[in-house]
């Protein structure tokens, strides 16, 4: 080999060891400056729901950085024995110490009461309770349902949502959703509320009266509806209402709906409150013979009538007997204001005044 080779040779292997060194000093360096500190903690294997004894099979021993490590996260095993979850812990989740009840202690749902707060439970089956959907923490609004009852004050059948964005506290027994994420569900006997001490009244006295119905509501809504009431006129009297795509899922960027003009609003009420008008009776005497007859309070005619004769009238006189549905009245008595309204229209161009809702 020739003396310029091996000159040449000699240069590239020494260049190539120099390289070498400067790159492993750099990246020793580089190692140097990015280590860090690490704490062994225990963390769950698998889920563990509220109330279930802790073992060493549901831990395992892990290597965390030092500084990410949260306050009061168990390092000792001994620190597990006899213990059990305060809370649902998740696979993967270091176990902590603010997680877990104190040694041979069980869980309290009684004692997890916020302060100021009752519990109402009321009985549920697949149709009241959003057929087994519903999981502790879900929220609900609460609606009444109420058949005709006049003795009982209650003219005709409604509805109504008389409590809004309420808590289910516990379904049965249980007060936690499973970590397992609640597959297998089944439907509820019972399910306890979290209310305030005049809520828990209105529930008490609803049940006397008629049937409660859970309708569940997105968690992050809590918006409160105005329209909550439903009777028969309204029932029959509204044009049908459609759903979009759109609606349902942009339902929360929506914007509200549009408020009525004041006079618009005004015949609307006027209205309502004539078809509500209830009819009226009056007692009719002729010679030995009383009749009670019912009259529409808006057309003044006679709707149902009763006889009731003396022993020593006439056999075989009678009186005819109209009978009609109080269904046939509103709808007759919603008509009959209608009219009327339509008798004096108002033109709001004659009334140049805004009104806004402050």
């Amino acid at each position: 080999m020739r003396p310029k080779s091996l000159i040449l040779l000699a240069l590239a292997l020494g260049c190539g060891l120099v390289a070498s060194i400067g790159i492993s000093q750099v990246m020793d360096r580089s190692q140097g400056e990015g280590g860090y500190e690490t704490t062994s903690i225990y963390v769950a294997v698998h889920n563990i729901n509220l109330n279930d004894p802790i073992n060493e099979e549901m831990v395992s021993l892990q290597e965390w950085p030092t500084d990410k490590i949260p306050q009061g996260a168990i390092t000792q095993l001994e620190e597990l024995a006899n213990r059990r979850s305060r809370t649902t812990i998740i696979a993967g989740e270091p176990i902590l110490e603010a997680k877990l009840l104190a040694q041979g202690e069980v869980h309290d749902p009684i004692g997890e009461i916020p302060e100021g707060m009752r519990l109402k439970t009321i009985r549920v089956d697949a149709e009241k309770s959003a057929a087994g959907l519903l999981s502790p923490g879900d929220r609900v609004d609460i609606q009444l349902f109420v058949s005709r009852n006049p003795s009982a004050g209650i003219a005709a059948a409604r509805t109504k949502v008389i409590l809004q964005n309420i808590r289910v506290y516990a379904i049965d027994q249980t007060v936690q959703r499973a970590a397992d994420g609640g597959e297998g569900r089944n439907i509820a006997k019972t399910i306890s509320l979290l209310l305030t001490p005049a809520q828990a009244n209105k529930i008490a006295f609803a049940e006397q009266i008629g049937e409660l119905n859970l309708i569940p509501r997105n968690p992050d809504d809590d918006k409160t509806i105005t329209d909550v009431e439903m009777d028969m006129a309204s029932l029959f009297s509204d044009h049908a209402i459609k759903n979009t795509r759109e609606q349902e899922q942009q339902a929360g960027n929506q914007p509200e709906k549009e408020q009525g003009s004041f006079f618009g609003d005004l015949v609307a009420m006027a209205t309502k409150t004539m078809a509500d008008r209830p009819p009226f009776v009056m007692e009719i005497y002729e010679a030995e013979e009383r009749r009670e007859v019912t009259f529409d309070p808006l057309t003044g005619r006679p709707l149902e009538q009763s006889t009731s004769m003396s022993t020593s009238m006439r056999a075989g006189s009678s009186l005819p007997v109209q009978s009609v549905s109080e269904t046939q009245v509103r709808s007759d008595a919603a008509k009959a204001a209608q009219e009327q309204m339509e008798d004096f229209p108002i033109d709001e161009a004659d009334f140049p005044i805004e009104f806004q809702d402050e």
